[in-house]
């Protein structure tokens, strides 16, 4: 032990002595050590901290299995209540399963009006996940039985805190939600928010009996309709119970309803995954670890090129300390002894790095967050710096230094005694053997730095590619806001009233050009409905059936600027006791009436006998996702089918922020108490739904930036020191008369020889690698011919200017001076 801290402070005593390289290898290590930690705290926060529940290890998410329809982002389902109830009752693997629907209430009486995030839950709900209340109790076994019958709620310890101030007196408190009394039973322990890790912490949960009093509109018929999938599950496996042998029953139970209730569930089956994969989201979850390993490879790399930079580094000092190394061995210093020192300096340089990457990762973390989409929630995550993530620093701190310093440290401790011991008298140089290592070295810097730089330039492309798509709609001058008149309880004839009256306040508004109402937010999706072509029978088995929908006024087309093709739009004749009507895209019209004229065609949704006439087909606009193919949609007069809760859509003059305030107030005017939502403007939302491809391209791009720059260092380090190497070569050729630009060519040479070695195996990992994020680009090929010319162009174009900067110096060398260095 007492040798190790001799080793340690003679370690210490030589990066005194060596400020310059000690600066440059400190800041190397720590912004790549920096790097991964930061990406590792994101990752930690998000698939490595378990949920606060009881044995998470037996907890599964159930989700549905819809085998006739096909939807974007949604290849396991929600459940419909009533099939929930079924399985509740009828399962024998589960010790309890808890059902829950996602939903917001809008809280009144505690200044402006809010809106709280919540759910509406099955009484068994915390008794299944395994959760007690901290003050106050969770819901009794028979409070999601009779219908309004107990106007209960439970608090989360963040709602509880924030929205209620830590009201120490608030259980059997009486709050307002949708304009109903409920009193508050308690409240959850600190970090619960159910069964989503990323969730919003601020919650409010009401037993399902409630759903009447704190859902609206179709959303309460959709709640006992067997076809409407609404609702989630959780299950805590009975023991001995497997997964798969849970599975196996449950799809048992679905054959059942299936036969039961063919037209609701035929083609339809569950599927379970454990509540820690499903946590981030049982249709996300994948997107999410292929985006994680992505970052944490291309931060992986940068780590790796800064290591090999190190070594050469390393390896140029242990050139001046071969004498030194020679004489400890002279006096009888075994080699594990020489080893074991070197290996010391280079972990005490690899800890001060973890140091300093510790401190990058404490501000880059806060950094990131504070780009996240805003549907995340600021407290949504803990990004802390805990004992997992600094164990990861630690371990990737020591993996480092033993990286970079055991080639070193090998060759170093193997001196040639006689070449060592006399160059005391010489200039103090390398072998041969060193200039190799150090040239195999920058080989795989050009290589793994080709790979990052791919990673990136396929991103920039992609993201200038998604922006670049036509989405169908204006995306510059529109902003939307979110209304629910249902929510404070408003009968429909009020409702419609409201939204009459908000438009053409709307429309009287400075800056303002048109306004609109809509179910459906600017690509938030919408509800999908099963549609039968005139003369179909509804019966089950039936493919692709299912298509969005969404309840428009008569403007609606006008101010998001989606083009008529043919037919008509919506007016003011089309209400109730007329014809029911609607208009369709062309994805719809292909899809149901391919090589047809789609105008004048009737359909019906399914479990209705109404018949709806198309009488007008407007251009495709991206529903669901920016990059996604043509989606059906069919667009229904809001005169005809009342929504209790809608978007207004505003298209203006100019700036659209200009304008928010100005209708905010106009709106807010006619109903005081109605909260008024998700304000925001259409570039806004692009954002949101470009947050991802635009968060992966500026990463990548500045570790790509970032991989770059080391590379070109460790060329000019390479050259730079063969420049030296041979400057008694050199001194001797420009003696005989060698040309300038002959001396130069034969040094760049060298360096483009390396750089080109390199450039050819980055090609062939950097084809590996694209493969892999293929799923996350938008409209390119992963192999994308010009990025990969692009990139390997201007890593070349940095070989060159690494190598010919001591190109020139070698021309400037004295031939005289040169020859005395053997003197």
């Amino acid at each position: 032990m007492e040798n190790v801290l001799k080793d340690i402070r003679y370690g210490f005593r030589l990066l005194v002595k060596s400020p310059g390289f000690a600066l440059v290898s400190v800041l190397s290590l720590g912004l790549a050590i920096g790097a991964n930690t930061t990406i590792f705290t994101i990752i930690n926060a998000v698939f490595l901290n378990s949920l606060p529940v009881r044995h998470i290890d037996e907890l599964v998410f159930v989700s549905g299995v819809d085998q006739n329809n096909n939807v974007p982002n949604l290849n396991l389902t929600p459940l419909s209540w009533p099939n929930f109830d079924d399985y509740k009752k009828q399962n024998d693997v589960f010790s309890g399963l808890s059902g829950f629907i996602n939903t917001g209430f809008t809280l009144t009486g505690f200044g402006d009006p809010q809106n709280v995030p919540g759910q509406l839950v099955s009484a068994n709900y915390f008794d299944t996940l395994g959760v007690t209340a901290l003050m106050g109790r969770t819901f009794l076994p028979d409070e999601d039985q009779g219908a309004g019958n107990h106007p209960v709620v439970v608090l989360s310890y963040s709602a509880w805190t924030r929205v209620f101030n830590a009201d120490s007196g608030i259980i059997n408190r009486v709050i307002t939600l949708n304009s109903r009394a409920f009193t508050i039973v308690g409240v959850t322990p600190p970090n619960f928010k159910g069964p989503f890790s990323l969730a919003n912490p601020d919650q409010i949960w009401v037993p399902s009996s409630m759903y009447r009093e704190v859902l609206s509109g179709t959303l309460i018929e959709f709640f006992v309709s067997r076809r409407a999938l609404n609702g989630n599950a959780v299950g805590r496996l009975k023991p001995g119970v497997s997964i798969k042998q849970a599975e196996a029953e449950m799809k048992t139970i679905a054959s059942r309803l299936a036969a039961e209730y063919p037209k609701e569930n035929e083609g339809r089956s569950i599927s379970l995954t454990p509540l820690a994969q499903a946590a981030i989201g049982v249709n996300q979850r994948a997107q999410f670890q292929t985006a994680g390993g992505v970052l944490m490879t291309v931060v992986g790399l940068v780590l790796l090129i800064a290591c090999l930079n190190i070594a050469n580094l390393l390896l140029s000092r242990a050139a001046v300390r071969e004498r030194e190394v020679g004489i400890r061995t002279a006096l009888g210093a075994g080699r594990t002894r020489l080893i074991r020192q070197l290996l010391t300096e280079s972990l005490v340089l690899s800890s001060l790095g973890g140091a300093a990457g510790l401190l990058i990762a404490h501000w880059g973390r806060d950094l990131l967050w504070s780009f996240r989409p805003p549907f995340l929630a600021a407290n949504a995550a803990t990004l802390a710096l805990d004992r997992r993530v600094l164990a990861f620093t630690a371990g990737i701190s020591i993996l480092t230094g033993i990286l970079f310093g055991l080639i070193p440290a090998l060759k170093a401790s193997r001196p040639n005694l006689n070449d060592a011991l006399k160059l005391g008298a010489r200039s103090g140089v390398g072998s041969w053997m060193r200039t190799r290592v150090r040239g195999i070295l920058v080989v795989a810097e050009v290589a793994l730095s080709l790979v990052a730089l791919v990673g990136a330039g396929l991103f920039v492309k992609s993201l200038r590619q998604a922006e670049g798509i036509d989405l169908g709609f204006e995306t510059v001058k529109l902003f939307t806001m979110a209304v629910n008149p249902g929510a404070q309880n408003m009968e429909q004839g009020r409702a419609e009233q409201f939204y009459a009256n908000a438009i053409q306040r709307i429309k009287a508004t400075p800056g303002v050009v048109n306004a609109a109402v809509a179910s459906n937010p600017p690509l938030g999706g919408g509800f999908l409905r099963s549609v039968f072509k005139e003369g179909q029978e509804q019966k089950p088995g039936q493919r692709n059936l299912l298509t969005l929908t969404d309840i428009v006024s008569p403007d609606y087309f006008d101010a998001v600027r989606i083009p008529l093709v043919r037919g008509r739009l919506f007016n003011d004749f089309d209400r109730r006791g007329t014809t029911a009507v609607v208009v369709v895209n062309e994805a719809m019209a292909k899809k149901f009436w391919s090589g047809e004229d789609a105008i004048g065609r009737h359909f019906t949704f399914f479990g209705q006998t109404e018949i709806r006439e198309i009488v007008g087909i407007v251009k495709n606009a991206t529903v669901f996702r920016i990059g996604e193919d043509p989606q059906a949609a069919i667009y229904l007069p809001l005169a005809q089918n009342f929504s209790p809760a809608a978007i207004i859509h505003v298209r203006t003059a100019g700036d659209p922020t200009a304008s928010v305030e100005a209708v905010r107030k106009q709106v807010q005017a006619l109903e005081p108490n109605l909260l008024l939502t998700n304000i925001a403007t259409i570039g806004q939302q692009l954002d949101q739904a470009l947050f991802a491809p635009r968060m992966g391209a500026a990463l990548l791009g500045i570790f790509g930036i970032l991989a770059l720059a080391l590379a070109g260092i460790g060329i000019y380090g390479v050259i730079a020191y063969s420049v030296t190497q041979r400057t008694q070569e050199i001194g001797i050729r420009v003696a005989l008369g060698a040309a300038r630009g002959s001396i130069i060519g034969m040094v760049v040479k060298q360096g483009m020889i390396l750089a080109t070695i390199g450039l050819a195996l980055g090609l062939i990992a950097s084809a590996a690698f694209s493969r892999f994020i293929a799923g996350l680009l938008f409209g390119i090929s992963a192999t994308d011919p010009l990025v990969f010319a692009g990139v390997s162009v201007i890593l070349a174009a940095v070989a060159f200017i690494a190598s010919y900067v001591p190109a020139r110096r070698a021309t400037r060398i004295d031939p005289l001076k040169a020859l005395r260095i053997e003197a």
